[in-house]
């Protein structure tokens, strides 16, 4: 189903390329009234931008040909853009360079998450002649039983020309998955030498493989019983080795990848550290170095290393901000030149060319999408190449704001708060929005489009971090294990509390919308707290605890399921599970509840609507259903999308927004389904 385009001109609304250093500016007129909803939510003008190793062309994402998204490409010497790839019946999710020769992009059909893999060359074999698009994998839900070959990519391996690392089934009709190489010119598969493969087709892979800058496999992490493994390998062929071993839960180690010389091992260490310490690993000497560096608060997100490897330019980590930790002068200094040029955003070198001459930066913020540049270092200019959503006025977009509070049991908790234009000091409706995971996600800084199409119609939207999440050390995130409906649910609680008592929100007019868990905090929030809302809606929300126990008990290993309630659940008693379903106590539910659900949704199941439902019939609750059929976790398709927003938004008018009782809201309210 997958379509070459032509080699014709291609725009797709974006900027002139590479001209003279430019600065953005906020602007100072009025903000709109009321933004058109397909501003925030349709497809981005462009997204995930890509530099190629070269530094000849930049890849995005974009609404191609046939109404989807596709791969557009960009020749940087020209300036002319190309659709490269598209597809009648997907939306293309994401892709990455293999060289500068080769992209390798995958999707899925109807949100079930079992994406195909494929690849596309840049250049055709001979002048004239159209792409030929290869198949590395197939999409293994709707085929299962025919026993296809599907992967998952483990590495993109980007020192090897031409393959990369998944674990899957190879072949179709085989019987074992294992792990494998793909060559992308062709599809050909080969196992490492020294990986020795589970048998029969319940075989796991392990937590992380890693391999060396040759695609070698040296090292790995994996569960055994009750505790973490790490293993490494001193050659191609020879034994994997045990170096460490931590009790599952205890942050332990977290590999990341080997430097150039391909014995050294950069990983992340929470033995004995409530947040992560970078060092490095010798898998020859087995010796672990002194600490490199740790952040004097928060977690770090990621290293920036020169290409090939060899030299560690910088951190980067997060508090409530993002920050870069710098160990090299001459990017420290490249990095306060960007800044200079563009004052009003934080600016990220997102990609550089194998030569480190070619640099992409992505210049966003709380009130800006973003802004693609690209600085050419050769000839020391910087120009526009992409805007992420043209429509977007940062002018007219609302702050975020830090903030934070105690809880009742006295633990530190952070998040966000971005208030409406109305907020002139007068008590406004909120929305508490809970983000999804539970565990390791956060709520981060940055330009939220739901945050900011809430705000424009006149809601405060407070984020919060939970216990659970990540970015606050081990100790912070282990307060949530066990905690479901419990105190992360207080935690919640608490921030409706806390904005209350600041003066920020009407105490009668506060809603509580998630997705996934924060679908699933939404209505435990109905339930268990029902003095505290006006409204909830519940978006891919887990309703049952029971259900979730019921399909993870079908996957895994036992000691995986047992991993599962120890952590996630804290307990397998059924009286626990009952307790903490939100499903099994509709009846305390006062307010009007929206709903929204992908049928094919592989992480929670449409069973969770369907008990939910018969429970809202039973007790004659008020409450609204959108399911999408060929959706899963979350509405891509953008018409879907669309409608999703646009039915949000008339139910907080209705609920929310007037200035009214919650009692008065109720009264207006009329049974539904």
């Amino acid at each position: 189903h997958d379509h070459p385009m032509k080699n014709v001109s291609f725009h797709a609304g974006l900027m002139p390329a590479l001209g003279l250093a430019l600065a953005i500016g906020v602007f100072a007129e009025p903000p709109s009234p009321r933004i058109p909803l397909e501003d925030f939510f349709a497809e981005a003008d462009c997204s995930d931008m890509q530099l190629a190793p070269d530094g000849k062309h930049v890849a995005f994402l974009a609404v191609l040909g046939f109404g989807k998204v596709g791969i557009a490409l960009m020749d940087l010497e020209t300036g002319k853009y190309e659709p490269l790839v598209s597809a009648r019946d997907e939306n293309i999710k994401g892709f990455f360079w293999k060289g500068s020769d080769y992209i390798v992009y995958g999707g899925d059909i109807g949100g079930d998450e079992s994406g195909a893999w494929r690849s596309i060359p840049i250049y055709p074999a001979k002048p004239g002649e159209k792409r030929r698009v290869v198949s590395l994998s197939e999409a293994w839900i709707e085929r299962v039983n025919e026993r296809a070959n599907f992967m998952s990519i483990i590495d993109t391996m980007p020192s090897d020309p031409y393959r990369i690392l998944a674990f899957g089934r190879g072949e179709k009709g085989g019987r074992f998955q294992t792990m494998f190489y793909v060559d992308v010119r062709t599809g050909s598969h080969s196992v490492p030498a020294n990986y020795q493969p589970g048998a029969g087709d319940k075989a796991v892979r392990d937590t992380e493989d890693i391999v060396d800058n040759q695609g070698v496999f040296r090292a790995r992490s994996r569960t055994e019983g009750k505790n973490e493994i790490i293993e490494v390998s001193s050659s191609a062929t020879g034994p994997f080795v045990k170096v460490k071993e931590f009790p599952l839960l205890s942050g332990g180690w977290t590999l990341a990848f080997f430097a150039a010389d391909n014995e050294t091992l950069y990983l992340y260490n929470w033995d004995n550290t409530d947040t992560a310490t970078l060092h490095t690993f010798n898998i020859r000497t087995r010796t672990l170095s002194e600490p490199i560096f740790h952040a004097p608060e928060g977690e770090m997100s990621g290293l920036i290393m020169s290409w090939d490897r060899s030299v560690l330019y910088g951190v980067r980590y997060y508090t409530d901000r993002p920050h870069v930790h710098y160990f090299d002068a001459g990017w420290e200094k490249l990095q306060k030149t960007i800044d200079a040029a563009l004052p009003n955003t934080r600016n990220y070198i997102t990609d550089f060319s194998k030569d480190e001459k070619i640099l992409l930066i992505s210049a966003t913020s709380d009130h800006d999408p973003g802004t693609y540049y690209v600085l050419d270092r050769n000839h020391g200019r910087m120009g526009v190449v992409g805007k992420v959503r043209i429509p977007i006025n940062p002018a007219q977009m609302r702050p975020m704001e830090s903030v934070s509070f105690t809880s009742r049991d006295g633990l530190k908790i952070h998040g966000y708060l971005t208030r409406p234009t109305s907020a002139t000091g007068e008590r406004v409706p909120l929305i508490i929005n809970p983000h999804g995971g539970p565990y390791g996600i956060r709520d981060h800084w940055g330009f939220n489009n739901e945050v900011q199409f809430l705000a424009n119609r006149g809601y405060a939207v407070l984020q919060v971090n939970y216990r659970g999440s990540g970015g606050y050390g081990t100790k912070f995130q282990q307060a949530g294990y066990h905690e479901w409906g419990g105190k992360m649910q207080d935690d919640l609680s608490d921030a409706v509390k806390w904005a209350i008592d600041q003066g920020i929100a009407d105490p009668a007019r506060v809603a509580i919308y998630g997705a996934s868990y924060g679908g699933y905090a939404a209505l435990a929030g109905l339930v268990y707290t029902p003095e505290l809302y006006c409204c909830g809606a519940n978006y891919v929300g887990v309703s049952d605890l029971g259900t979730m126990a019921g399909r993870w008990n079908n996957v895994g290993s036992s000691d995986s399921r047992d991993f599962f309630f120890e952590r996630m659940l804290g307990s397998k008693d059924k009286d626990f599970i009952f307790n903490r379903s939100p499903v099994n106590f509709v009846d305390r539910i006062r307010v009007p509840l929206f709903n929204a659900y992908g049928y094919n949704d592989p992480r929670v199941d449409i069973n969770h609507w369907k008990h939910l439902e018969a429970k809202l019939k039973e007790f004659h609750k008020t409450y609204e259903i959108m399911i999408e059929d060929n959706e899963g976790h979350g509405f891509y398709n953008e018409k879907n999308r669309l409608d999703f927003y646009r039915k949000l938004e008339a139910f907080f008018d209705r609920y929310l927004a007037p200035t009214r009782s919650t009692d008065r809201a109720l009264s207006n309210a009329k049974p539904g389904g």
